[in-house]
């Protein structure tokens, strides 16, 4: 018999038109639909993703989550249509949309109603979607929140999203001439490192601006690396940090191939500041944030060997760094 689950795990906020509405599951464990005709299959991450989708998609009346394989499928009708078709497997999911009243959603949206972070927002509202939220990471008084974007989807969301840059001279990008910019206002002496400062705070992914380096590590430690031109990284702090701007271990992970180039190589493990910028580094450099136009290159080489093999002839070439 299946049992309501009110829990924020499996509480998804969905928008309706113009107006909000809580939608809730009912799930049962080790249970799937048998569906020829699902609307959508695929593979995701966890069951809060199949059930989001479920949540989005207005056709879907149900969900089944295949945990072993990581398969979703959304389903038009429920067991109680065809209860045959309900069938039983150890590690499956099946889940029930059950709308209920009308719910406001009001944390994040005003600078009144700010959170500390994008992580905080995604723990205490269930599943926010990706946007621009307001958010205040000093925990002061409310007149110190601002917008920021957060990226609720990659790696389980809660990342918000600190720096955005491109390149001064991507055509030409193993040349002194290319670098990251704009650089946020982290500790490199300006003699060393001449791209413009900023210290706005980027609004979308292509807004090239970097929130004040100094509240990065209020928001917290884990760092997500996002590029167009180089596999996306979370790195987790060890003895080396990028917000506090310390040499050492990290544990990094590639959570996206943007391509296949070198597929078998490592993610970096060491972090280091240098005196142009901070850099991921395996044997070799992997992630170099090179703000100098005189010497040097931002390298963004999936091979990790310091080289020119990053993804060529992209249109609008960029990165991003969120913590968490």
């Amino acid at each position: 018999m299946l049992s309501t689950v009110l829990v924020a795990i499996l509480s998804i906020i969905a928008m309706i038109k113009t107006e909000e509405y809580g939608i809730f599951f009912e799930i049962e464990e080790n249970s799937f639909l048998f569906d020829e005709d699902a609307i959508w299959n695929g593979k995701v991450d966890c069951l809060f993703s199949c059930s989001r989708m479920c949540a989005r998609e207005t056709l879907c009346k149900s969900a089944s989550f295949l945990e072993n394989e990581g398969t979703c499928s959304l389903h038009r009708e429920t067991r109680t249509m065809h209860p045959d078709r309900l069938l039983q497997q150890q590690g499956s999911i099946y889940v029930e949309k059950v709308v209920s009243a009308k719910t406001p959603i009001s944390l994040g949206t005003t600078q009144s109603s700010a959170v500390p972070s994008c992580q905080a927002l995604l723990s205490q509202s269930p599943l926010p979607s990706s946007g621009v939220y307001w958010i205040n990471p000093d925990g002061g008084s409310q007149a110190n929140a601002f917008k920021a974007y957060c990226d609720m989807e990659t790696d389980g969301g809660g990342w918000t999203l600190v720096w955005s840059y491109t390149f001064t001279n991507y055509g030409d990008f193993m040349d002194k001439s290319n670098a990251i910019t704009p650089r946020p206002n982290w500790p490199v002496n300006s003699r060393n490192a001449n791209v413009r400062i900023s210290t706005t705070v980027p609004l979308k992914e292509t807004d090239y601006n970097a929130m004040n380096f100094s509240q990065w590590k209020q928001l917290g430690r884990q760092v997500l690396i996002k590029s167009n031109i180089n596999n996306w990284l979370v790195c987790h702090p060890g003895t080396g940090s990028l917000v506090d701007w310390q040499q050492g271990d990290v544990s990094c992970q590639i959570v996206k191939r943007v391509t296949d180039t070198c597929k078998e190589r490592p993610a970096p493990s060491t972090f280091a500041p240098s005196r142009y910028g901070p850099v991921f580094s395996t044997n070799k450099l992997y992630y170099y944030f090179d703000g100098y136009t005189k010497s040097n290159w931002p390298v963004h080489d999936p091979c990790g060997e310091n080289d020119g093999n990053h993804v060529t002839n992209v249109v609008n070439p960029h990165g991003n760094i969120f913590i968490r």
